[in-house]
């Protein structure tokens, strides 16, 4: 079976969480990351409910060592990989303050390059 890692899961209607469904549902085993554990279950239960294979994976995408072992889980022979991290919170750049903009760099920027790193690592 293929595998696909869907990083930035959020709701199970959210933009990631559909990803996976579909992903699972063109038969991929689907490895969900997200932050929140709660949110993460909801879309492997979704998948699993439906016949398909998901494992969650609870992940900070901005630390090192937590993508290091979210990619040593998922191992080798990962055939399709989305980064999909967001902050989803919009802004103007003349109100917002400097510790908004380091989190969105952080969470979009920072973490999809450790994602990509990690990710190229496999291959």
């Amino acid at each position: 079976m293929k595998k696909a890692l869907v990083i930035g899961v959020g709701p199970l209607n959210g933009l990631g969480g559909q990803l996976c469904k579909k992903i699972a549902q063109n038969n991929f085993e689907v490895f969900v990351a997200g932050r929140t554990k709660n949110s993460v279950d909801k879309v492997v239960d979704s998948i699993v409910q439906d016949g398909n294979k998901a494992k969650p994976i609870v992940v900070d995408s901005t630390d090192e060592n937590q993508v290091k072992s979210m990619m040593d889980e998922v191992g080798s022979g990962l055939d399709f990989a989305i980064y999909n991290v967001g902050n989803n919170t919009p802004g103007k750049i003349i109100d917002m303050d400097p510790s908004y903009f380091r989190d969105s760099w952080e969470s979009c920027c920072f973490g999809g390059f450790l994602f990509a790193k990690e990710v190229i690592n496999l291959f």
